[in-house]
């Protein structure tokens, strides 16, 4: 075996389970106990996986090692054997992960191995660096197919009915927490520009910048057919002269001149509130388009931001662990983005250096929710999961994982819905909002 990876679960799943996907997918035989271990004493099991295996890839995200203290801790005994073994380690150092001054004496030695300085904007790099440091594998960083994200953001297949209505659906959701929020930031303002980044619907940007404050929507988005149906609606007296729609490509070099060229043909000078949805965890470099939003924003302009992190997701009781299984396929989906991005909005934006950031909501729970928008948020959070690893399958019928999804929705889907309805349980999903002034 090629490649054993340890990592600790909380806030190590995503990043692991990204180099395996690349790394598997590039012909190595690579271990993640999640895909590999199934059956038998999970430390044998283990044990022998390491002992098998050439190089032993450790993902370090912030404290992920602070209870290595405990003997039993199975992170220190993956890390114990592998050094006991003599395997070639490699610590990749997520942000903000340091070394803790009080580590077991069998674990000193770990920081003086070569490790990678890792994070989501510069993966490309991350894997550069991590193939240049196997042992005992042949294999061309330039010629690997890193396939973390697009080159921009299509994510969103348009022709899915299914999708435009759960999509409708989650923005009626938000919406009604959004909307306050959006009505302070506009307090004691008129003729607001705004500008609505990743539109997916003519309407959800409508509807929801619908504000007598607002004179000006430019709606951006990469999809061609948003911005003929957008324009069509302009035509036929709908928007009237509120809205405008231009494609455009995110993650291209020259986004900040696309951008300009936006507001010029909008007729507008600079931009007065930002309105971000699900956009960042789409985005392969984030702060570089936030860099170019920011220099064509108006003086004391605003932003709101929507995003996910499936760190604020969790459901109580879990009967049968179905919430925590359903929870795992989502970072096998091709379709969705990077969905811990939501704790690091304040990082990027912090960047920026505004005057004020406010986390307003990290998770959207059931707790005195009504039957209505309990339905919405069943539907916004869980329905894209079969939809899309159908589609997964039709375009892919070899795919194992796709199959996998797709046999337990068909399985254990009305079950799940049944439990969440449930007076008994609490669910939260992981959607993310701040509010940000310039």
């Amino acid at each position: 075996m090629d490649i054993f990876i340890s990592y600790r679960r909380e806030g190590g799943y995503a990043m692991a389970r990204l180099l395996y996907e690349c790394f598997h997918n590039a012909g190595l035989s690579v271990f993640l106990d999640l895909e590999e271990l199934r059956a038998g004493p999970f430390n044998t099991k283990l044990y022998e996986a390491i002992d098998n295996c050439e190089n032993f890839i450790l993902v370090l995200p912030p404290q992920s090692l602070d209870r290595c203290e405990a003997e039993s801790d199975w992170l220190r005994l993956e890390i114990e054997h592998a050094i006991k073994q003599k395997k070639n380690i490699i610590p990749v150092m997520m942000v903000g992960f340091t070394f803790p001054d009080n580590l077991p004496p069998s674990l000193q030695v770990l920081p003086f191995f070569n490790g990678v300085q890792s994070s989501r904007e510069y993966f490309d790099a991350t894997i550069k660096k991590i193939i240049s440091m196997l042992r005992g594998v042949n294999l061309d960083a330039e010629k690997i197919n890193i396939n973390e994200r697009h080159d921009d953001v299509r994510y969103y297949y348009d022709e899915d009915e299914r999708e435009k209505h759960r999509l409708r659906t989650e923005d009626a959701l938000l919406a009604k927490f959004e909307k306050p929020l959006v009505e302070k930031l506009l307090e004691d303002r008129e003729d607001v520009v705004c500008l609505d980044v990743n539109v997916l619907s003519t309407t959800g940007s409508y509807a929801r910048l619908n504000y007598p404050q607002i004179s000006k929507v430019i709606a951006l988005t990469y999809n061609e057919d948003i911005v003929k149906r957008g324009t069509a609606k302009k035509i036929d007296g709908e928007n009237g002269d509120k809205i405008d729609f231009f494609q455009v490509q995110f993650e291209a070099d020259d986004f900040e001149d696309q951008l300009e060229e936006c507001l010029d043909k909008a007729d507008v000078d600079g931009v007065d509130i930002v309105y971000l949805s699900m956009a960042i965890m789409d985005l392969k470099k984030p702060f570089k388009v936030l860099q170019a939003i920011q220099n064509c924003l108006n003086e004391n302009a605003v932003m709101i931001i929507r995003d996910v992190d499936d760190g604020a997701v969790f459901a109580y009781p879990d009967k049968d662990g179905l919430f925590q299984k359903f929870q795992s396929f989502y970072i096998h989906n091709i379709y969705s983005g990077y969905r811990y991005t939501g704790r690091q909005v304040y990082s990027y934006i912090r960047k920026l250096e505004p005057r004020e950031i406010s986390l307003e909501r990290y998770g959207i729970n059931t707790s005195n929710m009504s039957r209505k928008d309990k339905k919405a948020l069943f539907e916004s959070w869980f329905s894209f999961i079969p939809n899309d690893f159908a589609r997964m399958l039709r375009e892919d019928p070899s795919s194992k994982i796709a199959k996998e999804v797709v046999d337990f929705c068909d399985k254990y889907y009305d079950e799940l819905n049944e439990q969440f309805f449930s007076r008994d349980v609490l669910f939260s999903a992981g959607y993310v909002i701040y509010t940000v002034k310039f």
